[in-house]
């Protein structure tokens, strides 16, 4: 696979529209999951994997390292459902797991993504839509 997934990418993270989410407990099962979306035909470029603090520091659970916007866009996340996910996440990155976005186009897809990431042991898998987040 010569794809490489984008590995803790330097950026803020808002709502991560048409995304399947996991939580990963370690690298082993994120190369798993990462072997088995290559193969099932996702473009590994596009996936997105938040690491360990460094992951937790880009999350950006308040918004408050990003600036102004960040700190407005999480505070109208706080109380959503949203709020939830971005604790789970971050507690999940701050104990050393990994959280991995993986864009999918449509239902199809989105089974696919999630068997694949189920059976590399991911967990809490959210599904971000337009305007909801459907827990898978």
């Amino acid at each position: 696979m010569s794809e490489q997934p984008r590995r803790n990418e330097d950026r803020f993270y808002r709502y991560p529209m048409r995304r399947v989410v996991a939580i990963l407990d370690d690298d082993a099962s994120v190369e798993v999951a990462l072997r088995g979306l290559h193969q099932t035909g996702v473009n590994v470029s596009s996936v997105n994997v938040l690491s360990g603090a460094e992951g937790a520091r880009l999350l950006d659970r308040t918004g408050t390292g990003h600036g102004l916007r960040a700190r407005l866009l999480r505070l109208a996340q706080w109380g959503a459902y949203e709020s939830t996910a971005l604790d789970a996440h971050d507690r999940a990155l701050r104990s050393g797991r990994d959280v991995v976005f993986v864009p999918v186009r449509d239902a199809d897809q989105r089974s696919r993504v999630v068997d694949v990431l189920r059976a590399a042991g991911g967990y809490y898998l959210l599904h971000f839509r337009l305007w909801n987040i459907e827990k898978l």
